[in-house]
């Protein structure tokens, strides 16, 4: 099984995607959304992580996403592939906003 760790001291890049979505269009969107990761961005250079939850009232999907460094990730967005893939996924959601995101504090069971 994947991992995807959280550290405020690591020099990973984190990427938060917040998608709203129609809910009768979660479905498709989360279809095409693990077919980009699975076939295109998990092979990029410098990816990490991506870790998608989705809303049980089927209006809202957020990914989160871990780079290498910043460089990374730039080059996965403007890539022609990744373009492509983005505007497709941006086609069947209402909207889709990507932040970066640097964790400022963790707690866990036990601290």
């Amino acid at each position: 099984m994947a991992e995807t760790f959280i550290d405020t001291e690591q020099s990973i890049l984190t990427v938060i995607v917040v998608v709203m979505v129609d809910p009768g269009r979660q479905d498709a969107f989360l279809e095409r959304l693990e077919m980009m990761i699975g076939t295109f961005t998990r092979h990029q250079p410098g990816f990490v992580s991506s870790a998608v939850h989705a809303s049980e009232d089927g209006g809202m999907v957020i990914n989160y996403s871990q780079w290498r460094d910043r460089d990374s990730f730039c080059a996965f967005r403007d890539h022609p592939e990744g373009e492509r893939h983005i505007a497709e996924l941006q086609d069947i959601c209402e909207s889709m906003d990507a932040r970066i995101m640097p964790p400022r504090f963790i707690y866990a069971s036990g601290d």
